[in-house]
């Protein structure tokens, strides 16, 4: 495919890198905002080293460096209490938060449900969800809409359809409204959450406890939900597969085996994960393509071109998503500008040498995503918005272009991610156009995810034909 539009190429606005960074400054940017606490040092020396009271912060912004860091010596760097902290109210035990080989176990329970064969049935799940999104947006045409909105809820029905069988009805709203909260505020980390022992309360330890509380509450009516549809169906979309009746429906039944008689709750907590990584991942990547394809419209005819007469219906998606070779790559550039993972932390559990610097036991790793994927070393026009970058060259480095991590501990949905935005972002594209209200540069804030400084209203226009 030839591209018409890299002329027109957007560079969206993000905060600028800090000139000058001290442990302190440091800490309180990972609450405000992390990319502002990115010494613009990353830029040109593979390992900048900041003090800390007690230790030190390494940040490693190479290919070579995040190899040694997630692939190479990956038993010689765990998890930081600090993102247990953040991470567990919502997580509990879950994949993300699990070590040793309690991670081994699950990570074999979860792989049969994200292979290439079961990729078909989970597309028509995604058709489904976009076509019913689309519906709705066709209904809203005239007034300002909000898309970061309507694409959490899409994300939330396909993790929830694909993965469970269910319509999460009047649950829906509040599981995108505990999350969104949570990840705005509690979840934000905390100078706390860095000092202080893995083993003494912090000051948000009582709210994180609360909420903890509410978000099992919520996940425990899903899984009632399901079980109680279960008992009702003798039939689901394993049968549409020429599976056997006894054989696994879907993802919750393969957890439901693994872990419905274990202690603790476990098969509360990775579902709760489940629902929050696919649906914040995907919500994500769809709401900043959006933002990015509503200043290049070049880009959005282009896609609607590619998706017209395509089937993107259930019985096509699978087909047709070979096809979407632009509508792929505008989600790829989208993860690159706003990965998910935008920095990868780690403590070094003992001593190793990385770019012939020499990391001490106890100290801060950390490998900047959002650097690595944004540094002019290795990217042609870095800041601009260009999903002709992934079409007809070769595929980035895998340790340069990380948007779901890499290594063992790669991102278990990250094929399925993209194959969902792909597809959303083609039948979005094909029906609408999309503008933004306003001139209000809409700005990334980076504390667990990547999120916009405000709510974009966006308007849109139905295309002829």
């Amino acid at each position: 495919m030839t591209l018409t539009f890299a002329a027109e190429a957007y560079a969206p606005p993000v905060p600028d890198l800090a000139e000058r960074v001290g442990w302190l400054g440091l800490l309180g940017a990972f609450r405000r905002n992390t990319l502002e606490a990115f010494p613009r040092a990353c830029l040109d020396a593979p390992v900048v080293t900041i003090p800390l009271p007690g230790g030190r912060m390494v940040l490693l912004s190479t290919p070579a460096g995040a190899r040694h860091v997630l692939l190479t010596a990956a038993d010689d760097f765990e998890r930081l209490p600090a993102g247990r902290r953040v991470l567990g109210p919502i997580a509990g035990r879950g994949l993300v938060l699990a070590d040793g080989e309690a991670w081994r176990h699950q990570r074999r329970v979860l792989a049969p449900a994200f292979t290439p064969r079961t990729l078909p049935l989970m597309l028509r799940f995604v058709a489904r969800s976009a076509e019913e999104s689309c519906r709705r947006l066709e209904a809203g045409l005239g007034a300002p809409v909000d898309l970061r909105g309507e694409m959490q809820q899409v994300a939330l029905d396909i993790a929830t359809t694909s993965m469970f069988s269910l319509e999460t009805g009047p649950l829906g709203a509040e599981i995108r409204a505990l999350i969104s909260g949570y990840l705005g505020r509690l979840g934000r980390p905390t100078v706390a959450d860095f000092l202080l022992p893995p083993a003494w309360p912090t000051p948000s330890s009582p709210r994180r406890a609360l909420f903890r509380r509410r978000w099992l509450k919520t996940v425990r009516a899903v899984l009632a939900a399901r079980r109680a549809q279960g008992q009702r169906q003798g039939q689901g979309p394993g049968q549409e597969d020429g599976m056997r009746r006894d054989a696994p429906r879907d993802l919750f039944d393969l957890l439901d085996a693994a872990h419905g008689d274990a202690p603790g709750g476990l098969l509360a907590d990775e579902i709760g994960t489940l629902i929050v990584a696919g649906h914040e991942t995907t919500a994500s990547t769809l709401f900043w393509a959006c933002t990015l394809l509503a200043r290049a419209p070049a880009v959005q005819d282009a896609l609607a071109a590619e998706a017209r007469g395509l089937d993107l219906t259930e019985a096509g998606a699978a087909d047709t998503l070979p096809h979407l070779r632009l509508a792929r790559a505008v989600a790829q550039e989208a993860l690159r500008l706003y990965p998910p993972v935008y920095v990868i932390a780690r403590r070094a559990a003992r001593t190793s040498t990385v770019e012939g610097v020499t990391v001490p036991a106890g100290s801060i790793v950390m490998v900047p995503t959002w650097i690595l994927h944004r540094n002019p070393r290795w990217w042609d026009r870095p800041a601009a918005f260009d999903p002709g970058r992934f079409l007809d060259r070769p595929e980035p480095d895998r340790f340069l272009y990380l948007p779901f991590g890499a290594g063992p501990r790669i991102c278990i949905g990250a094929q399925l991610a993209l194959a969902e935005a792909t597809l959303v972002l083609a039948r979005l594209a094909r029906d609408f156009r999309l503008a933004l209200d306003g001139n209000r540069p809409v700005l990334p804030v980076a504390t667990t995810t990547v999120r916009p400084d405000h709510v974009p209203r966006f308007h849109l226009a139905r295309r002829a034909g």
